[in-house]
């Protein structure tokens, strides 16, 4: 009698599977929810000039009947034309649309196209270029979509970005300004590498032989274009530090509610000590910073400074941290490297608050947040930055902490061609 023996099925020895769920985080619960998305393109494009006018009167003064003349500041039901569609002042008798007197004044772009801009810019989380929104709404040449982006952030820049914050108030910095657009143009971020076999070669270096080598590493990266900053640190012209001052919300989740920020050409103690003057109530504060010594000295102006070492620890074992500002560097690296590409050093402070405008709105659906920005843009007067932009008046200065610095005009000359392969790049 033969036996046969059954084969033994491989299923029973694996062992079994067990999924394992990432708890969804409050952001992420509030994007995949119907409260995430209010309003689309092709709503704003379906609206009829008259309502166009009605929204854009409701977000810059929160009435259409009563309404401020820009020439005179009297708030009234002045006359309607619905012929013009633009008020007559009741008081001084002067003509007025909804946008005179802002950063939009002297518009040419129909409002549908002016109000769809404005909604897809707020619909990207980490920014919009403008040769997309170019491309998606016909807008023309470049420069007509590049100045309207840039009057936005304009108007963030002077509305948005003003006030004192103070409770839990979180400051770091991060290196930013065309980091990898440095590097791909055979100008490396740092001039010194730190190779084994070099460390033991200058470990058998005389201290004056040493020193001798320092001194010529310095000369050739300044030669190279490299700048000097505090204690002997060389960076790239073109690097800068982004500062970042956020006050944490307190409850469990919520992460940071109001966020401030600055730019400085190093993180040194004076462009610490300038932004804490400018944007933080230090007496009813306390500072959470990590353990680099351009916080020390301001610290010591706080009800508490806590510092975390982030060579050993990300959270120090009273709570210190400044997660939710390497939250905000995260998105302005996101910004600079996958949206907007080398922004030019003069204007980094527009796209730095830009990014803090997204994060402190980042629960708001794209409709909303587009109001917002609207509001400031239409309440900061005319532009000072954009105006006959295209015909070469450009800003003359770079918005820096402690001081402002001098910054060539961007773009080519007047009169010359924008196109980069005969004139450099255009402007940014």
């Amino acid at each position: 009698m033969s036996t046969t023996t059954k084969p033994v099925e491989a299923k029973k020895f694996l062992p079994k599977r067990s999924s394992i769920h990432r708890p969804s985080s409050d952001a992420s619960r509030f994007h995949m929810s119907k409260d995430a998305v209010d309003r689309s393109v092709e709503d704003v494009a379906r609206m009829t000039d008259l309502q166009c006018v009605k929204h854009l009167a409701n977000v810059r003064w929160g009435s259409f009947k009563v309404v401020g003349c820009p020439h005179c500041n009297a708030f009234d039901e002045h006359y309607w034309s619905a012929k013009e569609l633009r008020w007559k002042c009741r008081g001084c008798g002067k003509r007025f649309s909804v946008t005179s007197n802002t950063v939009f004044a002297y518009r040419r772009l129909p409002l549908q196209k002016l109000l769809a801009a404005l909604h897809l810019w707020a619909s990207g989380a980490a920014g919009q270029p403008a040769l997309e929104l170019r491309r998606m709404l016909n807008l023309g040449g470049y420069n007509t979509a590049f100045t309207l982006v840039s009057k936005l952030r304009e108007g963030l820049l002077r509305g948005f970005h003003t006030g004192l914050v103070s409770g839990v108030v979180e400051m770091d910095g991060a290196h930013a300004s065309g980091r990898r657009a440095s590097e791909k143009r055979g100008r490396p971020q740092v001039f010194r590498v730190n190779d084994p076999d070099e460390a033991q070669k200058d470990a058998l270096l005389t201290s004056s032989a040493r020193s001798k080598k320092r001194r010529e590493e310095k000369a050739a990266a300044i030669a190279a274009g490299g700048v000097v900053h505090e204690h002997g640190v060389v960076h790239p012209a073109a690097r800068r530090i982004a500062f970042t001052l956020r006050r944490r919300s307190g409850a469990k989740g919520k992460g940071a509610l109001v966020t401030r920020v600055g730019v400085g050409l190093a993180e040194t103690p004076d462009v610490a000590q300038a932004l804490v003057d400018a944007y933080v109530a230090k007496p009813e504060s306390i500072l959470s910073t990590d353990a680099g010594t351009a916080f020390t000295k301001v610290g010591k102006e706080f009800q508490l400074h806590m510092t975390v070492n982030h060579s050993e620890t990300l959270v120090g074992p009273n709570g210190a941290h400044v997660n939710n500002s390497e939250g905000f560097s995260a998105r302005q690296d996101r910004s600079e490297k996958g949206i907007y590409l080398n922004i030019e050093p003069k204007y980094l402070m527009d796209y730095v608050v830009e990014t803090a405008f997204r994060e402190d709105h980042r629960r708001l659906p794209p409709g909303r947040q587009a109001d917002r920005a609207l509001h400031f843009a239409l309440n900061i007067g005319r532009s000072h930055y954009w105006t006959n932009f295209t015909h070469g008046k450009h800003r003359d200065y770079e918005i820096l902490r402690p001081a402002n610095k001098p910054a060539a005009p961007s773009g080519p000359k007047k009169g010359k061609s924008p196109v980069a392969a005969e004139n450099g790049r255009p402007p940014r």
